[in-house]
């Protein structure tokens, strides 16, 4: 049984040290059929593995590469290219001084290990053009760049958007001249977390190819479940055995734990050879490599994938609406951002924390929700202790009264607890706005575990929320201002409990009405479904 790659983001240690490698190479001889190609992810997807990959693939390395798809099956030529490989999460970024000086101190390594002779401390750009020449005039061969985490110092510091702009003009002024390098270079590959602007980090730089929602490239980092259940027979049937479970019920647990992530839109035209129904979702590399260790459902992605300043934005920013299932949006909620003008729902998306459901191609719109288990739980349980500036422990304590009050079907229990909620959010952060108290509604509902379902659209209106248990269906509406008898009928009139009778469950209507002036639930009322 081969060891898991436990920490491992270099290609040669996990190969080196007999570690499962879950082979990409096919989608990397893809890739590298481009030019110059930008290509965005969330934390803890392989984006570094990539990298690591592409860097041993151009100097030549095929050692590493025995028995792997590129070596066995493609016509590639395995050239050595001098490779200039920065990662930017390992550069300073407390101030834009400290970036630059990082800058300059990763490229004059690069230079000594070439042995290029001495660089002059100049600017990061200008440095970076003398070594690329330098290289080429050396070994007679077109230099390949690898740029990882891009954005890592924009990233850190969103919640001062002084200072990022400060860090995005050094990183600007850097990434501008690998435009006038153009024909020194064989390859250029950068990859991010976000997809700033052009206009705003790649400035003029139109040769950039960016694949993030290319279909064609959609499993080029995370595991897909084929890939799973190949690459980690083994591990899963001894997990099988330990849970004296089958291994179709342990892969459907995995599958709601940890499936579900779509980056990609849905192929705008039948392209040659290219087979569509392989188009799965996608597992975090992460998740699946520590479950597998410690054979424990847990969080691990969304305990370790969250930067600070993601939660700082949600609190500075006034957003009237959280995260939640079921959002419909366009192309341009989902694309780049602007530092000035971050919407919460793009960043979200890109950081990982919502992802594609569907997409409609006659209205061209995308549903997004949460991808799993795993970030609905922990990213609705830390926005909420964020906001509350609750302890994890009173969270956690929160989550297991509503259960047993929706269990027990007491529902003043349920929105009594709701309501301490709405009361220790800061009223600095808080918004007049009906999406703003539904969205912390469904944000404590996606802590507790159970089914929730959200603006669920029906024949002739939408429902605003459901929870359903193993024998019960609660149908909630939601209004602003009014009264909950109003809402109560609403659920009535439109009937929107027609499409649960055949489930055979028992049905309660519950109305709640919020009070912009109190800021908190001033009325609900319940009725069971006769």
């Amino acid at each position: 049984m081969k060891k898991l790659s436990l920490g491992l983001q270099t290609f040669s240690k996990v190969i080196n040290g007999g570690c499962v490698y879950v082979d990409k190479t096919e989608h990397i001889y893809e890739l590298i059929q481009g030019n110059c190609v930008f290509f965005a992810r969330p934390r803890r997807f392989g984006k570094s593995l990539l990298c690591s990959t592409l860097k041993e693939l151009f100097s030549g390395n095929r050692e590493l590469f025995k028995g792997l798809w590129i070596d066995t099956q493609s016509q590639y030529d395995w050239q050595e290219y001098p490779v200039i490989h920065l990662d930017l999460s390992m550069t300073s970024s407390v101030t834009p001084e400290a970036l630059q000086n990082s800058l300059m101190l990763s490229i004059g390594k690069i230079a000594k290990l070439y042995k290029l002779g001495k660089i002059l401390q100049t600017t990061p750009g200008a440095m970076l053009e003398e070594v690329v020449v330098s290289l080429k005039e050396k070994y007679k061969q077109n230099v390949v760049i690898i740029i990882d985490e891009y954005d890592n110092p924009i990233i850190n510091h969103l919640d001062d958007i002084k200072k990022a702009k400060e860090l995005q003009d050094v990183l600007k002024n850097f990434y501008v001249y690998i435009k006038g390098l153009d024909e020194n270079l064989k390859f250029v590959f950068v990859t991010g977390v976000s997809r700033f602007s052009k206009a705003s980090i790649f400035s003029g730089m139109n040769q950039f190819n960016d694949i993030s929602m290319d279909p064609r490239y959609a499993h080029l980092v995370g595991y897909t479940q084929n890939e799973i259940s190949f690459y980690f027979r083994e591990h899963l049937e001894r997990i099988a055995f330990l849970k004296k479970i089958s291994l179709d019920d342990l892969r459907e647990s995995l599958r709601v734990w940890y499936n579900g992530y779509r980056f990609w839109s849905d192929m705008p035209y039948k392209l040659p050879n290219f087979d569509e129904s392989k188009l799965t979702c996608i597992y975090s590399p992460y998740s699946i490599i520590n479950f597998i260790d410690r054979v424990e459902y847990k969080n691990y992605w969304s305990e370790t994938a969250t930067p600070q300043a993601l939660l700082d934005l949600i609190k500075i920013s006034h957003y009237a609406a959280l995260p939640i299932d079921g959002l419909t949006v366009d192309q341009n909620d989902l694309s780049t951002i602007d530092i000035f003008h971050i919407p919460l729902i793009t960043i979200l998306f890109q950081t990982g924390y919502l992802t594609i459901k569907s997409y409609n191609q006659i209205t061209q719109k995308y549903v997004i929700g949460y991808p799993n288990k795993e970030v609905a739980e922990t990213a609705s349980t830390q926005i909420l202790a964020y906001l509350t500036e609750w302890s994890l422990t009173d969270v956690n304590a929160l989550v297991d009264n509503i259960q047993e009050a929706i269990r027990s079907c007491d529902i003043n229990k349920l929105i009594e607890e709701i309501k301490r909620v709405y009361a220790k959010i800061p009223n600095t952060i808080q918004v007049n706005q009906e999406k703003y108290f539904q969205s912390i509604f469904y944000t404590v509902l996606m802590m507790i575990g159970t089914t929730i379902d959200v603006e669920i659209n029906t024949n002739i209106g939408r429902i605003d929320a459901t929870i359903e248990t193993r024998d019960l269906i609660y149908i909630i509406e939601f209004k602003l201002d009014k009264t909950a008898k109003i809402a109560i009928d609403q659920i009535k009139e439109k009937k929107y409990f027609e499409r649960y009778l055949d489930k055979l469950k028992k049905i309660i209507f519950v109305g709640i009405n919020f009070s912009s002036r109190e800021k908190n639930i001033n009325e609900y009322l319940s009725e069971v479904l006769k």
